[in-house]
C-alpha cells in the first residue's frame, strides 16, 4: 500500500509539472516581459521574514505534540523542527520528519514516542488547514474560488467538523490509543496550525497584490488549499509542482493568467527563503545543537 501511494504521488507530481510547464509555455510572452522594480523585489524578498516567523507556530505545535509522550524542553524540540525544515525539499518529502526523529533520539522521548508524535502532527496540520478553509468558505470568502459549491455545503462542513472535534473531546475513549489529556492538549495545536495557515494564505495574497489587485481572502484561501494539496501528495518535495498547479487551476477565474504564474513562482521563492531563514536562524543561535546525532545539553 505504501508503494502504491508513493508511485501514485509521483504520477500526480509528473502530471502537475507537465501542466505547469504547459501553462508557462502558453503564457511565456506575457511573463517573460515582467521586470520587477527594486522596491517591488525588496518587498517580495522581505515577505520571507514574516513567513519564517510564522513557521514558529508550527514549531510550537510540534513541541506540544512531542510533550504528549515525554517531557522535552523547547531548547530541543524547536531546533529539531527548525533545523530540519529545509530537508523537506529532498526527494521523498520525508527527510525533515526523519531528521526530527534523529535530533530528538537519546533523551526523554522514546523512538516509539517520536513515531507517534510524527504521525499525530501529520494529522493535526491538515486538520488546521481544513478548519481555516471551512471557516473562510462559511464566511463567504471562497464563493468565487469554488462557485459550484453552495454556501449550505460550507455550513454543513463546519457543523460536521465541529461535531467530530466535539465527539473526540467528549468521548476520547473511542479514539484508539488517545487519552483524554492528549485530546484536550491537541486542540490548541490545531489552533496553532490554523493560525499558520492564515499567515501562509496572507503571504500569498500579499505577493499577488504586489503585482495586481485581487480579493485578499480569495487569494489566501487558494494559497491554503494549494498548500494542503502539496502537503498531501506523497513524494512531492515541499509540495513542488502540485502546489503550483493547484494555484493556477484555482485562480483561472481571475483571467490574470500571467500574474497568477508570476505570483505562484514568487510564492515558492518566498516560502523557500523562509524555510532557509528558519534554518539559519536556529543554526546560528545554537550551532552545536543543530548538528544531527549530537545529544544537546538541556
Amino acid at each position: 500500500m505504501k508503494g502504491v501511494a508513493v508511485w501514485g504521488g509521483r504520477f500526480i507530481l509528473l502530471v502537475a509539472l507537465v501542466f505547469v510547464a504547459f501553462e508557462i509555455q502558453r503564457h511565456w510572452n506575457g511573463i517573460s516581459g515582467w521586470r520587477p522594480g527594486a522596491s517591488q523585489l525588496s518587498l517580495i524578498l522581505a515577505l520571507s521574514v514574516p513567513y519564517a516567523l510564522s513557521l514558529l507556530l508550527l514549531a510550537e505545535g510540534w513541541h506540544r505534540i512531542v510533550n504528549l509522550f515525554a517531557s522535552e524542553p523547547r531548547s530541543r524540540t524547536f531546533p529539531s523542527f527548525c533545523v530540519t525544515q529545509v530537508a523537506k525539499y529532498l526527494p521523498g518529502n520525508v527527510a525533515h520528519l526523519i531528521g526530527r526523529g534523529l535530533y530528538l533520539r537519546g533523551n526523554a522521548v522514546s523512538d516509539g514516542g517520536i513515531v507517534k508524535a510524527t504521525l499525530l502532527e501529520l494529522a493535526v496540520i491538515p486538520l488546521g488547514a481544513a478548519v481555516t478553509i471551512v471557516c473562510l468558505g462559511a464566511l463567504g470568502f471562497l464563493s468565487d474560488l469554488v462557485p459550484w459549491l453552495p454556501r449550505i455545503a460550507w455550513y454543513g462542513s463546519a457543523v460536521i467538523l465541529c461535531c467530530a472535534i466535539g465527539l473526540a473531546v467528549l468521548f476520547p475513549d473511542r479514539v484508539p490509543g488517545i487519552t483524554v489529556r492528549q485530546i484536550h492538549k491537541v486542540l490548541p495545536v490545531v489552533g496553532l496550525a490554523a493560525m499558520f495557515m492564515l499567515c501562509l494564505g496572507g503571504t500569498f495574497a500579499a505577493v499577488f497584490n504586489l503585482l495586481s489587485e485581487a480579493p485578499a481572502a480569495v487569494l489566501a484561501g487558494a494559497g491554503i488549499v494549494a498548500w494542503l494539496v502539496g502537503y498531501l501528495t506523497p513524494g512531492a518535495p515541499g509540495g513542488i509542482g502540485t502546489r503550483e498547479a493547484t494555484l493556477i487551476a484555482l485562480l483561472s477565474f481571475l483571467n490574470q493568467e500571467d500574474t497568477v504564474l508570476i505570483a505562484t513562482a514568487l510564492f515558492r521563492v518566498v516560502t523557500t527563503l523562509g524555510d532557509v531563514l528558519l534554518f539559519l536562524g536556529s543554526w546560528l543561535k545554537e550551532p552545536r545543537r543543530a548538528t544531527l546525532g549530537e545529544t544537546p545539553h538541556n
